[in-house]
């Protein structure tokens, strides 16, 4: 297991549950659900607060989970670099690679807890 996992599996400890429409709520993340098809996620910032933007086309699917982990890994992991980010293409493909570790780390936990099962496991049998 990776840095960016195990920073996962804290959070979700800190938090005492690895589902991350939880952990926003606990950590006053706003999520909304609009019209967006490429990326399924974003992360906004309004006064200096997150906002996880996720497709309406995942709302009633569960990758809405996975893709709500990796926003929220950009959040924990890359919180206030986002205008940099825009504009560095070898650091935007870093930092997602870090947000998609950070929320595989996350859905690995919450698919045990929940499921009793590995993320890998129900992706592959699902």
């Amino acid at each position: 297991m990776g840095i960016y996992e195990r920073k996962a599996i804290v959070l979700a400890d800190k938090y005492g549950t690895a589902n991350p429409f939880e952990i926003c709520k606990i950590m006053g993340i706003t999520i909304e659900y609009t019209n967006l098809d490429n990326p399924l996620g974003d992360t906004i910032y309004f006064n200096k607060s997150p906002i996880i933007l996720l497709s309406d086309n995942i709302q009633e699917k569960s990758k809405k989970y996975l893709v709500c982990a990796h926003e929220l890994g950009h959040v924990v992991l890359h919180n206030g670099i986002q205008n940099y980010y825009l504009i560095n293409r070898t650091t935007k493909r870093k930092m997602e690679s870090e947000a998609d570790r950070f929320a595989i780390g996350l859905m690995e936990r919450f698919s045990i807890d929940e499921f009793g099962v590995s993320y890998e496991y129900l992706v592959n049998n699902n």
